[in-house]
C-alpha cells in the first residue's frame, strides 16, 4: 500500500463535533472529514454540494493523523454575522444587531501528521506531487476559512503492513478503538496522557453521518505504544 505523509500545522484550528452545527467546542484532533476537505483544497475540488467528499471517496481514500505539538486549548470571544450563500445579510431580528457574540474553543499551535492512501494510485501521485512542492489550489484552514493553515511533505511510498502484533508498538497517530483486541492493548506509561474521540467516518448524500470511528490517541504529542490487529509501518512511522 502506498502511502502519503505531510505536516500540517496553523496558530489556531477549531473542529466543531458532529453532533451539533454551532459548538463553541473543538475536537483535539484534526478530524477525518476534516482531512478530507484539506485533501480537496490541495488538489482544487469544488466544496460545493460536497463535490470534493464524494470525488474522494469514490477514489478509495483513507486517511488518518497523530498530534504532533502538544494540544492546548483556549476560549477566545468572537461576533458571528450572516454569510449565508456566500454574502453578509445583515440582519435586526437579534438584540445584539447584525451579530451574534459567542465564545469558540480553539487549539493553540497545533501541528498534526497525516496520512493519505488512495486506489486510484494516479490521483494520489498528484496530491503528493502538489504538497512536496508546496502548491494547493485554494487556502488551506484548519477547521474555519479564518484559521489558515500550512503543510510539509514528509514522505510518500509504499508501507509494510503488520497484522496482530502480540508486542507493543510504537505508533504515532490515532488508532481505531475495533483494532485493540487484547484487553492490555494500551501500554500505560508516565508522561503518555491518552485521548479518546469520536468522529463521523461516512456521510450519506445528505450529508447525513452514516458510521462513526471511536479512537485512541496520546494528546500530549508523545507516540503511543499499542497492541494492534493490523498497523503500517514506514521506517520510524
Amino acid at each position: 500500500m502506498r502511502v502519503l505523509c505531510f505536516k500540517l500545522k496553523g496558530d489556531l484550528g477549531h473542529f466543531k463535533p458532529y453532533y451539533t452545527t454551532s459548538s463553541p467546542t473543538t475536537y483535539s484532533l484534526i478530524p477525518p472529514m476534516a482531512i478530507f476537505g484539506v485533501i480537496g483544497a490541495i488538489l482544487g475540488f469544488e466544496r460545493k454540494n460536497d463535490e470534493y467528499y464524494f470525488k474522494l471517496v469514490k477514489a478509495g481514500t483513507r486517511v488518518g493523523a497523530g498530534i504532533i505539538n502538544p494540544v492546548k486549548k483556549r476560549v477566545f470571544g468572537i461576533n458571528l454575522i450572516n454569510t449565508k450563500d456566500n454574502y453578509w445579510v445583515p440582519t435586526k431580528k437579534n438584540p445584539t444587531g447584525v451579530r451574534t457574540p459567542i465564545r469558540y474553543e480553539y487549539v493553540v499551535k497545533p501541528e498534526y501528521l497525516v496520512f493519505v492512501t488512495m486506489s486510484e494510485l494516479s490521483l494520489l501521485d498528484s496530491l503528493a506531487e502538489m504538497v512536496k512542492k508546496h502548491l494547493s489550489c485554494y487556502s488551506v484552514c484548519l477547521g474555519l476559512s479564518e484559521l489558515l493553515a500550512d503543510f510539509e511533505y514528509v514522505f510518500y511510498s509504499d508501507v509494510e503492513t503488520i497484522v496482530d502484533s502480540k508486542s507493543y508498538l510504537p505508533i504515532c497517530s490515532a488508532v481505531p478503538m475495533a483494532l485493540l483486541k487484547e484487553k492490555d492493548a494500551i501500554a500505560l506509561e508516565p508522561g503518555v496522557f491518552y485521548n479518546k474521540e469520536r468522529y463521523v467516518k461516512v456521510f450519506d448524500n445528505m450529508r447525513i453521518p452514516a458510521d462513526y470511528v471511536d479512537v485512541v490517541f496520546p494528546a500530549n504529542g508523545k507516540k503511543a505504544k499499542l497492541k494492534c490487529s493490523s498497523v503500517y509501518k514506514y521506517c520510524d512511522y
